[in-house]
């Protein structure tokens, strides 16, 4: 991983921290690695990754499962990319 990639992750994670969930507001819990648009069988670049809370990510209705719990927010991973990105950077 390069430094800026590094350097990136934990602006993520401090948003998390900061600011909680992308999606919901929750306590943040992890940095995910975005599906969509990736090469099938390989993880998203460090630079597309957002800050989400544990429902949000790994929970039954989150990413990896239903996106059930997505879809109650009417939110995309572009869409939260695109949020994440102009919260750190402006």
């Amino acid at each position: 991983m390069s430094a800026a990639g590094k350097r990136h992750l934990q602006r993520v994670a401090d948003l998390g921290i900061n600011q909680g969930c992308i999606v919901c507001g929750e306590a943040f819990a992890h940095v995910h690695h975005i599906l969509e648009g990736r090469v099938p069988g390989r993880k998203a670049g460090d630079f597309c990754t957002i800050p989400l809370c544990l429902e949000c990510h790994t929970g039954t209705h989150g990413i990896h499962g239903t996106r059930q719990r997505w879809s109650l927010h009417k939110a995309t991973e572009l869409d939260k990319l695109d949020a994440t990105l102009g919260a750190i950077y402006g």
